[in-house]
């Protein structure tokens, strides 16, 4: 009897186990199931939120290469909600903004952004847009000087010469003519030997008061290019301008030359140009240069002389009938009256000493006249661009 109750017991006590067993693995069972299952379901949202964030922030990145930062602003405060942080979307959201005309509030997004990368190129490059746009001219140099030096993806070399590229720019319409030129020529310095750069580089040094670097940078390009149209002109109006007419008549009657043989040409010659041609030729037959024999010398001074009296006593004419002569006109009365103005051709090619001093009363006659009389023309006009560029006359 107690066999038999012993053996119902065991048989019991693994029917109860086995119950257990099944009843564990079964629960097991459902709750990897449902962990499957709530897995699935969260990553398959998440995975959702993440391509609806994409195809929101497409949409933004397409509204703003259309021109519209309106829409773009929306569609990218979309795509933020569905995938908040996402850096790319924060940038071309602080973009959009600011294409939109919210300046101030596209302003401090940059700002968020730079606290957390504040070497960043083309955050710190906005950053100086922005400023720039709210006239803050100081603030804007510092974030353009950031960006230059600060860190970019892709050919950072050229990015960083585009930045230095603008803040010349922003520095030329802002008068600092001293900076923006050594910009322009670290520019240069680090820069490949490229012709529209370099073409670039003179015409940003010309407006920034630098005529003689822009002038280098012209001839670096009629090196390589001797027939570049804009070099040939842009360097001849330069030489002129620093009294070097020979190169300039030269430079000018190349170019032209080069127009006529090339009618395709865009780089079209204007009046002020062709008028420069003409004069500089004139100058060149004017100027009593001191390379030139002495007999041909003393014969343009002869000829400068007279013009100069004459231009002289109209002046002297127009004054007294007005309100009597000037202090300064009276000086020039006295000179007239020494023998610088009147010595004979014979006096001139035997004293040099006195051909300068005909040359200097013909020049302090222009510049005088030019002051308190009408401007000069012709001849005169010409001889006076000479007496300001007495070094012209050296061989």
């Amino acid at each position: 009897m107690m066999t038999l109750q012993t053996e119902d017991y065991s048989s019991l006590k693994r029917k109860l186990i086995l119950r257990d067993t099944l009843t564990f693995l079964s629960l097991l069972l459902v709750t990897i199931v449902l962990f499957l299952l709530t897995f699935f379901l969260f990553r398959s949202f998440t995975t959702h939120r993440e391509e609806l964030a994409q195809r929101w922030s497409a949409r933004g990145q397409t509204a703003i290469n259309a021109g519209h930062p309106d829409q773009a602003i929306v569609a990218l405060r979309t795509a933020l909600s569905y995938a908040p942080g996402q850096r790319s979307c924060e940038l071309l959201l602080a973009q959009a903004l600011g294409d939109a005309g919210h300046t101030e509030e596209s302003f401090n997004y940059f700002l968020g952004l730079w606290e957390t990368q504040p070497g960043d190129g083309f955050i710190n490059l906005s950053l100086a847009r922005l400023a720039a746009k709210k006239n803050e001219v100081q603030p804007a140099i510092n974030y353009y000087r950031a960006s230059v030096y600060g860190t970019w993806e892709g050919d950072g070399v050229v990015r960083r010469r585009e930045v230095r590229l603008e803040l010349s720019r922003y520095l030329i319409a802002h008068q600092d003519f001293s900076s923006a030129r050594t910009e322009l020529l670290i520019t240069g310095g680090n820069a490949p030997d490229d012709v529209p750069l370099a073409i670039t580089l003179a015409q940003l040094l010309e407006q920034a008061k630098a005529p003689h670097d822009a002038l280098t940078y012209y001839r670096k390009v009629l090196a390589q290019e001797p027939e570049n149209q804009i070099a040939l002109q842009s360097a001849a109006r330069l030489e002129y301008d620093s009294g070097h007419f020979d190169e300039a008549h030269r430079l000018m009657e190349q170019a032209m030359h080069q127009q006529e043989n090339s009618p395709s040409t865009h780089e079209a010659t204007t009046l002020a140009d062709k008028q420069m041609l003409e004069d500089s030729k004139r100058i060149l037959e004017l100027a009593p240069l001191k390379k030139l024999p002495d007999n041909e010398r003393v014969t343009r001074i002869l000829k400068a002389r007279a013009l100069a009296k004459k231009r002289f006593d109209a002046c002297s004419t127009q004054l007294s009938a007005a309100s009597g002569l000037s202090t300064r006109l009276q000086d020039l009365t006295t000179k007239w009256a020494s023998k610088d103005a009147t010595s004979s051709r014979s006096a001139l090619l035997n004293d040099p000493t006195q051909q300068d001093a005909t040359l200097q009363l013909i020049f302090d006659t222009e510049t005088q006249t030019s002051k308190i009389c009408s401007a000069p023309t012709g001849d005169d006009a010409l001889l006076l661009q000479l007496a300001q560029f007495p070094k012209a006359m050296e061989p």
